[in-house]
């Protein structure tokens, strides 16, 4: 008899576990990636991005970036927009918001964004760097 109420311990105490380590179907469905954050101070521009990957597979970018050296014309002071550089991974990547004053006699030295874009991969990181156009 002893061994029997054992016997029937041990197979409730094993379908217990069973269920409570079996998948839940219903389980919520995974977390999007956390946004990617970023701010940097060059000597020829500054700025800071947020970019947050949404469900739909876009991501929604917000920030500013900010030209210190626009001057009055190509080569005066240095003669580069100013832009974020998007990480797609190790060798992968795109230019993001960017701001060139001395491009077509603009005067616009700071570019604020927020706008939602598709991209072709998840986006890693991103950092500033002068662009030449």
């Amino acid at each position: 008899m002893r061994s029997l109420l054992r016997a029937v311990v041990m197979a409730g105490a094993t379908g217990a576990l069973m269920l409570w380590t079996a998948p839940n179907s219903g389980a919520a469905p995974s977390v999007a990636a956390a946004c990617v954050t970023a701010g940097g101070a060059e000597t020829y521009g500054r700025g800071e991005i947020s970019l947050c990957p949404l469900s739909d597979g876009s991501t929604h970018v917000t920030g500013y970036v900010e030209d210190l050296l626009p001057g009055g014309g190509w080569g005066a002071p240095d003669g580069y927009c100013v832009a974020w550089y998007l990480d797609m991974g190790a060798m992968d990547g795109t230019v993001g918001p960017m701001v060139c004053p001395h491009f077509g006699g603009g005067t616009q030295v700071r570019e604020e964004f927020d706008f939602v874009a598709t991209y072709p991969l998840p986006v890693t990181g991103a950092h500033l760097f002068r662009a030449g156009v």
